[in-house]
């Protein structure tokens, strides 16, 4: 009796280190998702958007070759992502030697232009001062030709220098605006509804590996029947700024774990890696939540508006036939009024 209840024991640490293991490696990709060097902008977005779907992989992962794969794709995505910073890098540092190279040079002769622009002037002062003394009207001619021509050479170089100075000042001034933003950035008050969402193709990409590892999940529809409306009788950023709220909302009713993107251009969708405990009713819920109204200010007067919502839910179970759930889920969005794209 006291072996067995000692194995018992020992099964039960196992599986609470193996969900730890599990949720520390998770947890691991999102970290490394979340601190991804932004080299270049585009690329960056795409490294994070793979790693969001592997990170959620691992959270319905429920076999060693479910986590293999993602082991096998995270660690692919990694060294893409630094070979292609790595290059990214060097063609910077090249084009910043060149760059240096060619300021120094720039630099080198205007110096040497500007000792020489001064000892000119003085030699050509010199000529005016002893062609003063003569009679020779030849001599006079010649001399102010030559100062002349001098003149217009000092002119064309201190115009090379003014523009040298020019281009410098420009850039402090232009120096001195980002840290002026940077400056009005950190002072205002962190934005009160921003949430991260994903777009549909991320959506089908999360769909079609949780299809193929044929694991369960459970999804939740949400469709705007007044999107269109409320849009033609508001202008400015009203509608997006409470479609932006309502994301808000239907991730606080959901939960951090679901991932939660907008579909089409009136439809949102909520992926769940279990049944939630309200299942029966979670898509009432969730269509009352979202009916609530929305304040905002409209050029300085409070305002509220509020969506027309229809809510509905489907979802996959280990073993049944994958091929029908994209009907299902397309026959739900249809019901609902939702749009194509």
């Amino acid at each position: 009796m006291i072996s067995i209840l000692k194995t018992a024991l020992e099964m039960e640490r196992l599986e609470k280190f193996k969900r730890a293991a599990v949720e520390c490696y998770g947890q691991s990709i999102s970290t490394t998702e979340e601190n991804a060097i932004e080299f270049d902008e585009e690329h960056a977005e795409e490294f994070r958007r793979a790693l969001q779907i592997l990170a959620a992989a691992v959270s319905v992962a429920t076999t060693p070759a479910q986590l293999q794969t993602v082991q096998t794709r995270f660690r692919a995505e990694l060294h893409d992502y630094r070979d292609a910073t790595h290059e990214q890098i060097r063609r910077l540092r090249r084009e910043v030697d060149a760059a240096a190279s060619a300021l120094e040079e720039f630099a080198g002769k205007t110096v040497n232009g500007g000792d020489d622009h001064e000892k000119e002037l003085k030699n050509l002062l010199k000529k005016l001062e002893a062609v003063s003394f003569t009679d020779r009207l030849d001599e006079i001619r010649a001399a102010i030709r030559a100062v002349s021509a001098g003149i217009v050479a000092s002119i064309e170089q201190m115009k090379a220098v003014n523009q040298l100075a020019i281009a410098q000042l420009k850039d402090e001034i232009r120096l001195l605006h980002q840290k002026v933003q940077a400056g009005r950035r950190a002072s205002a008050p962190p934005p009160e509804r921003t949430v991260e969402t994903w777009d549909r193709q991320a959506i089908d990409d999360q769909i079609d590996l949780m299809l193929s590892q044929n694991t369960s999940f459970y999804l939740v529809l949400v469709v705007l029947r007044n999107l269109n409306l409320i849009a033609a009788r508001n202008k400015g950023n009203v509608v997006e700024d409470a479609v932006k709220s309502l994301e808000v909302r239907l991730q606080q009713q959901l939960g951090n774990t679901a991932i939660t993107g907008r579909w089409t251009s009136n439809q949102f969708i909520a992926i769940l890696g279990s049944a939630p405990a309200n299942a029966m009713t979670l898509s009432r819920d969730v269509s009352q939540k979202l009916m609530e109204p929305y304040s905002f200010e409209d050029q300085g007067r409070p305002r509220t508006l509020a969506f027309q919502v229809s809510a509905g839910t489907v979802d996959h179970r280990t073993g049944t036939d994958v091929l029908k759930f994209r009907a299902r889920l397309e026959q739900m969005s249809t019901a609902l009024g939702g749009s194509a794209r």
